[in-house]
């Protein structure tokens, strides 16, 4: 999937890049039209990013041609391929909240069945035992969707979670971007809360595993 992705995004820059020349336009005078950086350009017709729909408009606008003879059979492609890679990215993303949710759920249903249920009981004993085995199953299926986030980013060339939401939203990372919480704070520090996330999961499976008396 990655391979064919970055194949029609080269194809799709080349085109730009076709359009762009036979107009007399440098990057920089096309990038200044359409309210882009010339990076943004660049990275275009280097095969780095696909063109999204807005910009799509209004370059196919300045270059006197229309969005589907720019975008041609592979720029189709490339849109199919690249609407497809972020599904793929939304279903690791919802795998992993779930992993987390599926954690916090059963380590609510161990601190109950420990503290206020009679171990003596099949519902008790019943109880801890089911959320005992889902928050060790919890943590190695968390673990194991946050190796396939990374290897995600790996393939897709994203340095960072920062790239990664901004491919998730279809913007250009080269670009101004929000200067909010999550882009200014939350997203530049996934490292870190990542590790909080893996220390409080394992100070909650080093509780006691077996009910007080």
């Amino acid at each position: 999937m990655a391979e064919e992705l970055q194949s029609a995004r080269q194809v799709v820059g080349e085109r730009v890049r076709e359009r762009r020349e036979a107009s007399g336009l440098t990057q920089a005078e096309l990038a200044q039209r359409i309210y882009v950086s010339r990076q943004t350009v660049n990275n275009w017709e280097t095969g780095k990013t696909l063109i999204d729909v807005q910009s799509l408009t209004l370059v196919a606008s300045e270059l006197g041609t229309s969005a589907s003879e720019l975008l041609g059979e592979h720029g189709l492609a490339a849109v199919r391929a690249e609407a497809e890679s972020r599904h793929e990215l939304v279903r690791l993303l919802l795998r992993a909240a779930l992993a987390y949710a599926v954690f916090f759920v059963a380590t609510v249903a161990f601190f109950y069945a420990t503290w206020l249920l009679d171990w003596d009981t099949s519902t008790g004993r019943g109880l801890y035992l089911l959320a005992s085995f889902l928050r060790l199953f919890a943590c190695f299926w968390s673990g194991a969707c946050d190796a396939r986030v990374t290897r995600y980013m790996r393939e897709h060339d994203l340095a960072d979670a920062t790239r990664l939401w901004a491919f998730l939203e279809g913007r250009d990372p080269e670009d101004a971007l929000p200067n909010d919480f999550l882009y200014r704070t939350f997203l530049p520090m996934r490292r870190f809360w990542m590790s909080l996330a893996a220390i409080v999961q394992l100070l909650l499976l080093c509780l006691p595993m077996m009910p007080f008396a």
